[in-house]
């Protein structure tokens, strides 16, 4: 008989599960992927008058204390949400035994979405930023951004958190939701503030328009952009892009799709520009920053093994604590 399959909604996966957990598994996802041991097939991604529906999918071969497991996530962008009370993204995510094909889990994909991608800005902040690195900056504070502050203000110890969005009451609201869950002193800034003053910089938007500007930027600033998924996204000044070390999550994504696209397209990079991934650079393959007054930049599009990685933990431990609703189908 097959296994039965869970349902799970974005409120229980908050309740059972610590985002702090998804760095540890993120980080050995990146390591174990670049060895090859998991499957990636492209995105499928597709550009309609109305949004952008898109499909990501990967299947991880087991991990250090994990089986494997096949997920297929379907997300949707709606940059007019907003003004309807609802989210820009929003996603859900198919979870199946990899051998036999039993559909083990349906959920929420969104919360899910949110835990990986800071996960890994997290991990980048980790592997690149200096050791010394005492202010975080945070662009954009929305449901990414929000994710960001806490995860990536685990792996140093910051003094402070500067917080900068667009819209000046979303960044106010962010900050007092977060302070009961981030220990470290928040203030909301505007974005020159928030990038002068940064030894981590993670952006967070769906900006077609920069926003971090290339003299804003200190020497020894590592930055995790997070934002730019699709062609016509951008969050920083082309010119900073050449400063940097660059360092992707898969290299022919970020260059289709990444923060470096655009200018890649134009002829201002060309396509050797990254030193390495991330995986790479955890594994040793690659060094990441060179010295302390390098501008290192992790280009994270987002790749579906990290969707993969953090719905594997979720599952496991839906079952621990029999979370979710149990269905039979067959």
């Amino acid at each position: 008989m097959a296994r039965p399959t869970i349902i799970l909604t974005r409120s229980e996966i908050a309740a059972g599960f610590s985002p702090e957990a998804a760095i540890f598994a993120i980080e050995q996802a990146m390591a174990a992927y670049e060895k090859g041991e998991d499957y990636l097939p492209p995105k499928a991604i597709y550009e309609l008058p109305i949004g952008e529906p898109g499909a990501l999918a990967a299947c991880i071969t087991g991990m250090t204390d994990a089986a494997g497991l096949l997920s297929m996530k379907v997300g949707q962008e709606r940059t007019s949400n907003p003004s309807h009370g609802l989210p820009t993204t929003s996603s859900w995510v198919l979870v199946f035994e990899p051998q036999t094909g039993e559909l083990l889990m349906i959920c929420d994909g969104t919360l899910p979405t949110m835990l990986r991608t800071a996960a890994a800005a997290a991990v980048a902040a980790k592997h690149l930023a200096r050791q010394d690195a005492s202010v975080l900056s945070v662009i954009g504070a929305g449901q990414l951004g929000k994710q960001c502050v806490r995860q990536v203000s685990s792996v140093r110890d910051f003094e402070k958190i500067l917080l900068y969005d667009k819209n000046g009451s979303s960044a106010d609201k962010a900050a007092r939701d977060l302070v009961s869950l981030v220990p470290i002193p928040i203030e909301v800034v505007d974005a020159q503030v928030a990038c002068e003053n940064a030894d981590v910089l993670v952006t967070a938007t769906n900006s077609r328009e920069p926003i971090v500007m290339s003299d804003w930027v200190r020497a020894g600033t590592h930055l995790s952009c997070m934002g730019s998924d699709m062609a016509d996204k951008i969050e920083c000044d082309m010119s900073l892009l050449s400063r940097c070390r660059l360092i992707a999550d898969k290299i022919e994504h970020a260059i289709q799709r990444g923060e470096v696209s655009q200018a890649v397209h134009q002829g201002v990079l060309d396509e050797k520009c990254y030193a390495g991934t991330l995986g790479q650079v955890i594994n040793g393959e690659v060094v990441g920053r060179t010295n302390a007054t390098e501008v290192t930049m992790f280009d994270g599009v987002g790749i579906g093994i990290q969707d993969t990685t953090v719905v594997r933990t979720i599952y496991d431990q839906a079952l621990e604590k029999s979370l979710g609703t149990s269905l039979q189908f067959s």
